[in-house]
């Protein structure tokens, strides 16, 4: 299913039902990751990366805001003469409906990026078209001599233009609907220590539990 299209039902279904379940467990849902999982792919990711930054002038780009999370806990878990800048590509405004074209509106430092190896670093690369755009800024307009792709989650089913990771914690094949771990539904729940996958009715909307957990 178009990117646009799920994005939307999904909104409709978020709205048919915001008055009553406010909660991420009044969703149908399951744990893909938990916080010790992640931390253990994060350490596998930072031993596959060191040897292959080493000698090397490394500035670590994370895309604002969801690769946050991801970034600050993989930096600590590389060299730590890391350089630490950030850029932000707008497209989807707020989360639902599709926006203009990729388009970078806050830029690194340039002497943080020319002639440097970039780590770019986001939460998850799945059409491709926000870090597509923020490798050609880096590339052409900053003068980076590289750029490495490393992502939390790469979900290549929703890929829509040729870009590919060259590292990342987790490969998913199906076209979940991800939330947690800087992962984000209009903002929310990206401080959700676990990795989670709401699941979608055939039409493409979450679906409420038949019986919302509540706190007495």
């Amino acid at each position: 299913m178009p990117v646009a299209a799920t994005l939307q039902r999904c909104a409709a279904g978020f709205n048919a039902y915001n008055e009553q379940m406010t909660r991420l467990e009044d969703w149908e849902q399951r744990t893909l990751l938990d916080e010790a999982a992640i931390s253990r792919g994060l350490d596998a990711l930072a031993a596959r990366l060191r040897p292959r930054l080493a000698g090397r002038s490394v500035t670590a780009v994370p895309v604002l805001g969801g690769a946050v999370v991801f970034a600050a806990d993989l930096l600590r878990r590389l060299p730590p003469d890391t350089a630490l800048d950030f850029i932000r590509i707008q497209t989807y405004g707020d989360g639902t409906r599709p926006g203009k074209a990729a388009a970078a509106d806050w830029l690194p430092r340039a002497e943080l990026v020319r002639g440097r190896t970039i780590l770019l670093l986001d939460d998850i690369l799945d059409t491709g078209r926000t870090l597509a755009e923020a490798r050609r800024v880096l590339l052409e307009d900053f003068g980076a001599a590289e750029v490495l792709i490393v992502v939390f989650v790469d979900k290549a089913v929703r890929r829509a233009v040729a870009i590919e990771s060259d590292d990342c914690v987790l490969r998913l094949e199906d076209d979940l609907f991800l939330v947690g771990y800087g992962l984000d539904w209009a903002g929310a729940w990206r401080g959700l220590p676990d990795l989670v996958a709401l699941e979608l009715d055939a039409e493409g909307r979450p679906i409420p539990r038949a019986a919302p957990l509540r706190k007495a």
